[in-house]
Order: C-alpha cells, then sequence, then structure tokens
C-alpha cells in the first residue's frame, strides 16, 4: 500500500462526503478572493490606462521653452545627442509662426491666423503612420483645422503671408500640398505641422528679409549661421522628463512640462498600491485563521477516525497531508469559483466605462500573470494555514483508536 497516496483519496473522499461544509469553505473563500480581484483588476486597469496615456501622448513628454532666447545650431547638436532626448527641432519667433490665411480653392473655406509648427522626421506628433512633410510646398494639418477646411491628404490649398514694411502692406501667395491629417487625439487645435525651411522663410519675409527660394523679394538675406527662438522638445520617456527640465533650467531656460500631471499618476499609483496590499492582508488574514481554526476543528472531530488511520500503520507525513489535501482542494474550487465572479463583474465595469475608454484600454483587467499568482498565492496560503491542523493530527497517538474499540 501506498499510504501518501491512499491519504490523498481519503482526504478527498471525507472533502465529498461532508460536501455542505467543504461548500462552506469554498464560498468563504470566494467570498474574500473575489473582491480582491475585483479590486486589484480595477488597480491595475484604472492605473494601466493612465500611464498608458501619459506614455503614448506625445503632449506629456513635450518639454515647452517659455519666452524666447538665441539657441544656436551648436545647441541643438548637444541636447539632441543626449540620450534622454527623443526629438529636437528649431522654432521660430511665436509672432512668425502662422499663416495670415489659408484657403481651399475648391471649396472656398479658409482659415486665419492659423498657427504653424515646425517638425521632421521622427516628430512624436506624426507617430508611425504620417510621413513628415518635406521642402517648402507641404504641411500636416490638425483634424480640427483640416475639418474647417474641409481638406484631406493630397489637396491643394493657398497661403498667404502679409507684412508691413517701408509704410506699404505686401502679401505673397502659394501653393501647399496636403500631406497628412493628425488624429484629433494628437494635437486638437487648429494648426498645421510644417517644414523648418518653410516656417524659415516665413519667419525671414515678416522681417523683410528676401527668400530667393520662393521668389519673394525683400533685403539681402544675412550672412552666417542663423539662431533660433524657441525649439520643440520631447523627451524619450515621462520618467526622463523631470530631470531633463531641471538641466535645461540650470542652463537658465525657463521649461514648462506636465511634471506635475505625471507625479499625480505615480502617486496614485502608489497609493492604490498601498490599499490593496492593507485589504489584501487584512482578508487574506481574517480567512486563513478562519480556515485554520475549522481545519483544526474538522481534525479534532476525527480524532478516533486518523488515530484508526495512524493505528493501521499510516505514517506520521500522511496524516499531515490529510488536511492539507483539504486545504487545497479549498483553495482550488474558491479560486475557481472567485474566477468566475470577477469575469462577469470586469466584463460589466469595462462596458460602462466603454464611453470614456479608447481602443485597447479597459478600467478593470488582470494579465494572465496576475491570475496565476493569486492561485499560487492562495495554495500556499491555504497549505500554510494547515500546516496547524497537520501537526495536530501528527500528534494524535494510535492508542487513542484503541481506547473507543
Amino acid at each position: 500500500m501506498r499510504p501518501n497516496r491512499e491519504i490523498l483519496r481519503l482526504a478527498y473522499r471525507d472533502f465529498a462526503h461532508e460536501g455542505r461544509i467543504s461548500l462552506c469553505f469554498v464560498l468563504a473563500l470566494m467570498a474574500v478572493l473575489a473582491p480582491l480581484l475585483i479590486l486589484f483588476g480595477l488597480k491595475f486597469g484604472l492605473v494601466d490606462t493612465l500611464a498608458r496615456r501619459l506614455v503614448e501622448s506625445p503632449s506629456n513628454r513635450e518639454i515647452l521653452a517659455v519666452g524666447s532666447r538665441r539657441f544656436d545650431e551648436a545647441w541643438f547638436a548637444r541636447i539632441s545627442a543626449r540620450s534622454d532626448v527623443a526629438f529636437v527641432v528649431p522654432n521660430t519667433r511665436r509672432i512668425a509662426a502662422s499663416l495670415s490665411r489659408l484657403m481651399h480653392p475648391t471649396k472656398g473655406t479658409d482659415l486665419r491666423a492659423l498657427q504653424m509648427i515646425p517638425t521632421a522626421p521622427g516628430d512624436p506628433l506624426l507617430g508611425g503612420s504620417t510621413a513628415a512633410p518635406s521642402g517648402t510646398a507641404e504641411l500636416v494639418l490638425s483634424a480640427a483645422a483640416a475639418l474647417k477646411l474641409m481638406a484631406g491628404p493630397g489637396d491643394r490649398l493657398v497661403a498667404r503671408i502679409d507684412r508691413h514694411r517701408h509704410g506699404r502692406d505686401e502679401g505673397v501667395v502659394w501653393e501647399l500640398t496636403v500631406a497628412g491629417v493628425l488624429a484629433p487625439e494628437v494635437l486638437p487645435e487648429e494648426a498645421a505641422l510644417v517644414p523648418l525651411a518653410l516656417l524659415v522663410a516665413t519667419e525671414d519675409y515678416r522681417d523683410g528679409v528676401a527668400v530667393p527660394g520662393l521668389g519673394w523679394e525683400g533685403a539681402e538675406p544675412p550672412v552666417g549661421p542663423r539662431d533660433y527662438a524657441r525649439f520643440r522638445l520631447y523627451a524619450t520617456s515621462i520618467y526622463t522628463v523631470a530631470a531633463l527640465a531641471s538641466d535645461l533650467a540650470a542652463e537658465g531656460i525657463e521649461v514648462r512640462t506636465q511634471v506635475a500631471e505625471i507625479a499625480a499618476v505615480q502617486s496614485l499609483d502608489k497609493n492604490l498600491t498601498r490599499v490593496f496590499w492593507l485589504i489584501a492582508l487584512v482578508g487574506t488574514l481574517g480567512f486563513l485563521a478562519s480556515l485554520a481554526a475549522n481545519l483544526l476543528a474538522n481534525v479534532e472531530r476525527k480524532r478516533r477516525e486518523l488515530s484508526i488511520v495512524r493505528l493501521i500503520g499510516f505514517p506520521t507525513v500522511s496524516l499531515v497531508l490529510f488536511p492539507v489535501t483539504q486545504a487545497v482542494l479549498v483553495a482550488m474550487l474558491g479560486a475557481c469559483a472567485a474566477m468566475a465572479l470577477y469575469l462577469p463583474v470586469a466584463i460589466a465595469l469595462n462596458g460602462w466605462f466603454s464611453e470614456s475608454l479608447q481602443s485597447g484600454e479597459s478600467i478593470c483587467r488582470l494579465l494572465p500573470v496576475h491570475v496565476m499568482l493569486a492561485l499560487a498565492a492562495t495554495l500556499m496560503g491555504a497549505a500554510s494555514s494547515a500546516a496547524w491542523a497537520g501537526w495536530r493530527a501528527a500528534r494524535i497517538e494510535p492508542a487513542e483508536g484503541l481506547r473507543d474499540v
């Protein structure tokens, strides 16, 4: 006879025979574990969704310069070489970074004072689906600007820039091709991404300087390297924004970032984690104490039967396995019941918040690794809670069975 194998069978048969009591144990575990799964699913889903939005939204990695300074090519070369910089491009003065008017000649729609934003390959606003415009005849519109102009990729628009020089008003017009349209959430305002060459040309023209490449008349262009008043800068991660902004501030460059929003989400994650573990600790300890007490009572109630089992030759290890096996059965069935309760609740929660969620997001979600960890922790906790009952079962003397014969 294989004593350990036989005691496993006896433990299962006893568990099944006392089905009502066993069901109470399973339901008690489900009542503790299911709310913990739902709570952790909410914690993970909510914080993960907020963190993904922070990470994926380019605006949260952007570092905006406040005011204007003079930044030369050497400064941009040094900044772009940093490992924590994902993208940097020069920018002109704010007053020069706009089109006086942008019109759709076919549909008769137009926009006035349209903001221009310099771009280049690798721009986070462009993502991986939109190619960067090139030369001085292409631009990428924001969704709001495209809607107002009723324009789409491939459409030809007419741009106008005005200036006041030598006491009279002047202006130039030229054609631009829409190279793409951004998603609404990427750039909500009415604006256009343009190559730096086009932005520089409009700044020069407004300053009264000629732009030979476009045939715009004016004073002789200055000779020598060019300085820029502003920049567009993006960190590689939301977690490197603070250090990069601090280094720029040390250079005397005043910047504005989303550090406060990033810190708020990180603090939320930290506090929710504390709340979850506090509730989980209290609930788990309460259940394990209850399970241990019930298993111990079960052993005490079956002292005569267990002493007879010991009398017929079962070793100490086999008697320890008896309550441990029943505890593992409770853990496995309780965990399955908790998951069966968690799934419809999670589906319902995600359905209620579906209107405020984007594609691929969820308000309540558990990864397979979370489920496996929860099951492993439940099994270990149940087995450890049975150790006390197992220790009492191992101390039962065979003579106790003889006294009752």
